[in-house]
């Protein structure tokens, strides 16, 4: 091969512009591609842990149990007393929301102010742990003689029903 063929050869620039940019693609289809794969992972552990919480508070919505333990109408004050016990397997059960309904079914009244105080009405508590007892009021309530329903709705959104006889 003589010098010229050489010379000529070296100073061909469509090869090599097709060569680089050959590269330069590649180049930029594998970051596109290290891009798009981070981002997946990113969004597929996102999603996961947002199962998992979701998962964990239905789980815990199906541990809370609360037992009534006693209903009260005191007709000359108009006041309602609701003892409840935490008798699930989970902790921190918290009183949100209670209903009160005629035997019908038609709601009369919706209490979200609920003040939980311990068993004995010593002090306010925040939520009920497993095992614990606490009570709440409901004034002012005018009920009639006759059948009526208590429902208690907790933080998590679980309901309990209880009748009682005014």
């Amino acid at each position: 091969m003589g010098l010229r063929k050489i010379w000529k050869m070296l100073h061909n620039k469509r090869a090599v512009s097709a060569v680089i940019s050959n590269v330069i693609l590649t180049g930029a289809v594998i970051a596109v591609s290290f891009v798009v794969l981070a981002w997946t992972q990113y969004r597929s552990s996102a999603y996961n842990d947002q199962y998992s919480e979701a998962m964990n508070a239905d789980i815990a919505k199906l541990k809370e149990r609360l037992a009534f333990e006693y209903v009260f109408y005191d007709s000359s004050a108009q006041n309602l007393t609701v003892y409840l016990m935490n008798c699930g397997t989970i902790n921190d059960t918290i009183v949100k929301t209670v209903y009160v309904a005629t035997s019908s079914g038609e709601w009369i009244e919706v209490f979200s102010d609920i003040i939980l105080t311990s068993f004995d009405g010593s002090q306010t508590v925040d939520y009920l742990s497993i095992g614990e007892e606490g009570k709440f009021a409901l004034s002012p309530i005018n009920l009639v003689a006759g059948a009526y329903s208590v429902r208690v709705v907790t933080g998590r959104g679980s309901t309990f029903d209880h009748t009682f006889i005014a």
